[in-house]
């Protein structure tokens, strides 16, 4: 090769340097862009959920986790250190309320606290909270406006995406982004009847028709346990199926990393409307509103409205059958502060009913601690079985540390028949020493004992 030569190629190569400096390195090719995402949204956290959150990680994959903040640490759910070991396995854990009322039902200012104070304590424990699905997955505008106020970025919904049981007419996956983020649509509720073959379909329904969003709703991972669980066997059979998919364009993302972004900052819930009394107090309101029917145990409660009242024209009845154990009654209403009264540690409270009973009956008292949690707090002495209305009137003792809210109910733990009507209650707020002798009057002896 002559010296021409080699200097017309060290120009050339001179030149296709300069060239790159300039302009930049050719592009290299990118990954293509998923085609189809399937999301694991999981309800409600309850304590089989661990082994979902194995089988998906055993196959590379991460869900999401919507879970009732009021609950963890209760038997049959996931305690704190178990949604800290899922989130640091890469699952995302969600907001799914305090207490999981049904959000139709409630007024705009409980759904904010029930929303936002929810994904106050999620945050508290550590969680990256950005991610809400609605209690039993029907949300309503006034639902919406209370998720996206109290900050998240995404909220789910159920049954509107097309699935082999139903929703013809729903499309077969959500858009990326999702066309309103306040109501992802998700798939119908999974339960135990539902094959393989049909979680199948829900992707490949998707994949046909051009790709898009397939979030998955499961609750329970268990057999034989419950109405809402999907097998194990069933769960990691639909996983491998799944990653195997990946060269077809199909990948599992938790709900916050289809929506990104940061979280946004935390909104404090607006403080329960003072109130002097209990709501509804004489039970003639439809429902009864404010109250609720609880059981526990095993016996067969039945509840019926009765015109045998001490006043107004209505009193409630409850027939308990078959006891075997625990109890049942109706309770106030255990909410974030729309129906249940505020209380307030150290205080006493005189807690009262008139009652008709064929049983002994007494007292079950439960209250709500500052992260809006309820827990059974105590039990009254018995009262006697009374043919006659008869008043039952009892006073607690010091109600526990960070207690602001009560719940109360006149309860029935043997075969019988037990009817109520006209509920109190009345607070005694605690003296504090300082108060005390701030009252008395002054003498050199109060001013040597205070």
């Amino acid at each position: 090769m002559d010296a021409r030569t080699l200097l017309d190629r060290a120009l050339t190569c001179a030149g296709a340097v300069l060239l790159v400096l300039v302009l930049g390195a050719p592009p290299v090719s990118a990954a293509p862009p998923p085609r189809t995402v399937v999301s694991f949204t999981v309800d409600d956290g309850t304590a089989s959920q661990t082994t979902g959150a194995r089988i998906l990680a055993e196959h590379g994959m991460r869900g999401t986790f919507y879970v009732v903040s009021g609950s963890i640490g209760r038997p049959g759910y996931l305690d704190l250190q178990d949604l800290r070991d899922m989130a640091a396995r890469g699952h995302e854990i969600g907001g799914h309320t305090v207490n999981h009322p049904d959000t139709r039902t409630i007024g705009p200012d409980e759904l904010r606290r029930e929303i936002c104070q929810d994904r106050a304590n999620l945050t508290g424990w550590g969680f990256r909270t950005t991610s809400f699905a609605y209690p039993f997955g029907t949300p309503d505008p006034s639902a919406e406006r209370a998720a996206r106020d109290c900050g998240y970025t995404s909220a789910r919904i159920t049954g509107s995406i097309r699935n082999p049981r139903g929703c013809e007419a729903c499309p077969p996956a959500e858009t990326i982004p999702p066309q309103n983020p306040m109501a992802v649509r998700g798939s119908g509720m999974v339960d135990p009847s539902w094959t393989l073959e049909e979680l199948q379909q829900l992707v490949l329904d998707a994949e046909a028709e051009g790709g898009g969003w397939v979030p998955v709703v499961l609750h329970q991972v268990c057999d034989f346990c419950g109405s809402m669980a999907i097998s194990p066997r069933v769960l990691d059979q639909f996983t491998t199926w799944l990653a195997a998919r990946e060269d077809r364009g199909t990948v599992v993302r938790t709900v916050d990393q289809v929506m990104g972004g940061e979280p946004r900052p935390l909104v404090p819930p607006p403080a329960p409307a003072p109130r002097a009394g209990l709501v509804n107090a004489s039970l003639e309101e439809p429902g009864p509103r404010g109250w609720v029917p609880s059981s526990w145990g095993q016996n067969s409660p039945t509840w019926t409205l009765v015109p045998h009242a001490r006043s107004g024209r209505w009193a409630q009845r409850l027939d308990l059958a078959d006891h075997t154990s625990g109890d049942a009654k109706l309770l106030v209403r255990m909410d974030m502060g729309e129906v249940s009264p505020p209380a307030h540690e150290d205080n006493t409270y005189t807690l009262s009913t008139w009652y008709v009973s064929t049983a002994p009956t007494q007292f079950a008292v439960h209250y709500r601690d500052r992260a809006g949690a309820w827990h059974y707090w105590t039990t009254s002495p018995f009262f006697a079985p009374a043919a006659e209305w008869t008043e039952a009137r009892w006073t607690t003792p010091p109600a526990p540390p960070g207690t602001t809210g009560l719940s109360f109910g006149l309860a029935l733990s043997t075969s019988g028949s037990l009817t109520t009507d006209d509920y109190a209650l009345q607070e005694h707020p605690r003296v504090s020493h300082e108060r005390l002798c701030g009252r008395l009057p002054w003498t050199p002896l109060l001013r040597w004992l205070c």
